[in-house]
């Protein structure tokens, strides 16, 4: 049934039983990846992540300071309304 000789267990059509790893594409770059400049482009990316990061930090320190206002303000607001039941 089926295949016709066309089993994959053989060598035929350049599928030998050798390493196909360094034949194979991948993002990361295989199994052999050793980019160059490796620590460089980590130290560049880090730096890059940190200075998004501490504008981000500082203003989201900012406007908790207004939640922190607005939830004592709510929280005094219903304190009073209570005493005045």
């Amino acid at each position: 049934m089926g295949g016709g000789g066309h089993g994959h267990a053989d060598a035929s059509h350049g599928h030998g039983a050798g390493d196909f790893r360094s034949k194979v594409w991948s993002m990361t770059g295989g199994p052999y990846c050793r980019p160059v400049h490796w620590r460089r482009n980590t130290a560049i990316a880090l730096f890059g992540i940190v200075l998004v990061c501490i504008p981000i930090a500082m203003k989201s320190a900012e406007l908790e300071v207004l939640i922190v206002l607005f939830l004592d303000f709510l929280f005094l607001f219903i304190l009073a309304d209570l005493f005045w039941l």
